[in-house]
């Protein structure tokens, strides 16, 4: 199996194998890459990135891109209606031929009481692109997703039954946060946050108290302005593609108990323990690599 993970200057590639006590990563590497495009990607990728189990017959791959490539969105409905029936009328009455033509759209519906649906739609061009990368060097894509949805995946390596409420955040870069709120696997919110002395909403999927309840808890851990309700969650999965670690310590330091760094370093990558925080935490952008091991038990 092949992966690959897809941030704003590079892809990391990881190659692992199925093993009687899990997957075995055997090579990975971060690779500098800054192609929008990604037109016979590929070809780039194995210049760079060496496959060592080269006799294997069934060559798969999964890849995760980066959030800035795809478009997200959402609508709201009437619950009452069928799901099919709310996609037909916001693809005729919203989107249009041009977009219908141009991009694949999938829908998924947030569990609450609004009748939201989260769209996300990816061109055309870069899915075929992908799609005939893949066929060039025969390799089936057997999943494709979206970095911090693509890192949900990799929450079973630190919590096994997810029968629990959790926030997954991530620190991007340029001062952008992303949240995505979950009871028992099912996603009921999505925030993308600016963050600052103040925090500004650029994009809120999900019920408002939801909504309201993360952003005063990003608020207190960042600027420790109020004193945020914190019974609506039970654990925080933390992690960032960023290189500069401060941020993600100073959150971590404040509620250690409750909150889990994503160490996919000493878990999945290296099954030694990485000694130094820096390697560690230069480990932390692997985790949007999740999507290649879902359905696998880890």
């Amino acid at each position: 199996m092949l992966s690959l993970s897809q941030t704003s200057n590079s892809l990391l590639c990881v190659e692992w194998i199925p093993t009687e006590s899990g997957p075995k990563v055997i090579n990975y590497k971060k690779l500098s890459y800054s192609s929008q495009s990604h037109e016979n990607f590929l070809d780039y990728v194995f210049s760079e990135f060496k496959i060592k189990n080269v006799d294997d017959e069934k060559k798969t791959i999964t890849l995760s891109l980066d959030s800035d490539n795809v478009y997200i969105t959402s609508f709201k409905c009437d619950s009452q209606i069928s799901l099919n029936d709310r996609i037909e009328w916001y693809e005729n009455e919203f989107l249009g031929k041009y977009i219908t033509d141009n991009y694949d759209i999938y829908y998924y519906p947030i569990d609450g009481n609004n009748g939201e649906v989260m769209v996300i739609y990816i061109g055309k061009d870069l899915k075929n692109n992908i799609l005939d990368s893949c066929a060039k060097y025969n390799y089936e894509l057997r999943h494709l997703s979206v970095d911090i949805f693509s890192a949900n995946d990799a929450i079973h390596i630190y919590n096994s039954s997810l029968n629990d409420k959790y926030i997954l955040w991530k620190i991007g870069k340029r001062n952008v946060h992303y949240l995505l709120y979950y009871e028992k696997e099912v996603l009921k919110c999505y925030l993308k946050l600016r963050c600052g002395k103040k925090i500004e909403c650029i994009q809120s999927i999900g019920e408002k108290l939801l909504k309201n309840n993360l952003i005063s808890l990003v608020d207190s851990f960042l600027n420790n302005n109020i004193k945020p309700n914190t019974n609506f969650y039970d654990k925080i999965y933390l992690y960032q593609s960023k290189s500069n670690f401060e941020l993600l310590e100073k959150i971590y330091n404040q509620n250690k108990d409750n909150i889990v760094i994503m160490d996919i370093g000493s878990k999945f990558l290296n099954k030694e323990k990485v000694s130094r925080k820096k390697n560690y935490y230069h480990l932390l952008g692997y985790n949007e690599n999740g999507n290649s091991l879902r359905g696998i038990d880890v």
